[in-house]
C-alpha cells in the first residue's frame, strides 16, 4: 500500500478581476487551461478550484489565442484562496495577486477590506458617514488587512486625498456574521470609465 493514497487532496481557489479601464475583454489561461472567458472591465469571476503550485498565467484578447497581452508566473499555496486582478503598472499590463481569507471568522464579527485598483486616483480613505475612518490614505494596489465590524447594513464614504468635499458613497452594504468582504475601487479619477466599486465576499 502506498502512503500517497492517504495524503489529503490539497486544493486552492482563485478568482479574477478585470481592472484595466482601457483593455478589451480578455480570456485568461493558467498553464494552457481556460479559467476565465470573455472577462470585461469591472467583471469579477467566481472562484475556480485548482491544484496548488506554479502557474503560467496568460491574458489574451477574448476569442483569440495567438499573441498574449501578458504572460506571468504565479505561485498558489495549498488551501489558499486568491483574487488575481488584471491591472496596469508603469503603463504595462500586470497581475496583482491578493490572498483572501479562507476560514470562518470570529462569531459576532464581520470583516471588511478595502483595495484601491484605480491607477490614477489620489490616496483613498474609507470611512463611515460619521467620519470614523476605517482605512486611511490607501495607495494604488496597497494590501490592507481586514477591519472587524459588527454584522449589519452599512453606508460608507470614499474620500479622495486632500480634495476637501469630494467623496462618493457606497450604500446599503450588508455584512454577515463571520464573513469576510473586500471593497475594490476601480475605474479612473476624473476620467472615463468613472470610478466605481466591486464588493466581493471572500473565500466562498
Amino acid at each position: 500500500m502506498l502512503f500517497r493514497d492517504n495524503l489529503p487532496d490539497l486544493q486552492c481557489k482563485i478568482r479574477l478581476i478585470h481592472a484595466i479601464p482601457s483593455a478589451p475583454a480578455v480570456d485568461i489561461y493558467a498553464n494552457g487551461e481556460l479559467i476565465a472567458k470573455d472577462l470585461s472591465f469591472s467583471d469579477l469571476s467566481c472562484y475556480t478550484t485548482v491544484a496548488p503550485g506554479n502557474y503560467e498565467v496568460q491574458l489574451y484578447v477574448a476569442g483569440t489565442y495567438d499573441t498574449p497581452l501578458l504572460t506571468k508566473n504565479i505561485d498558489l499555496l495549498p488551501n489558499s484562496a486568491s483574487t488575481i486582478s488584471a491591472i496596469t503598472l508603469n503603463n504595462n499590463i500586470d497581475l496583482f495577486v491578493l490572498n483572501d481569507a479562507n476560514t470562518p471568522g470570529q462569531i459576532n464579527n464581520s470583516f471588511l477590506r478595502f483595495i484601491n485598483l484605480s491607477s490614477n486616483s489620489p490616496l483613498l480613505t474609507l470611512s463611515l458617514p460619521n467620519d470614523i475612518s476605517l482605512f486611511n490614505s490607501v495607495e494604488y494596489i496597497e494590501t490592507t488587512g481586514y477591519y472587524p465590524l459588527s454584522p449589519g447594513i452599512y453606508n460608507y464614504k470614499v474620500s479622495f486625498g486632500s480634495s476637501e468635499g469630494l467623496f462618493k458613497f457606497i450604500k446599503d452594504l450588508k455584512l454577515d456574521n463571520g464573513k469576510f468582504y473586500t471593497i475594490y475601487i476601480i475605474g479612473l479619477f476624473n476620467n472615463t470609465p468613472q470610478l466605481g466599486y466591486i464588493i466581493a465576499q471572500d473565500g466562498v
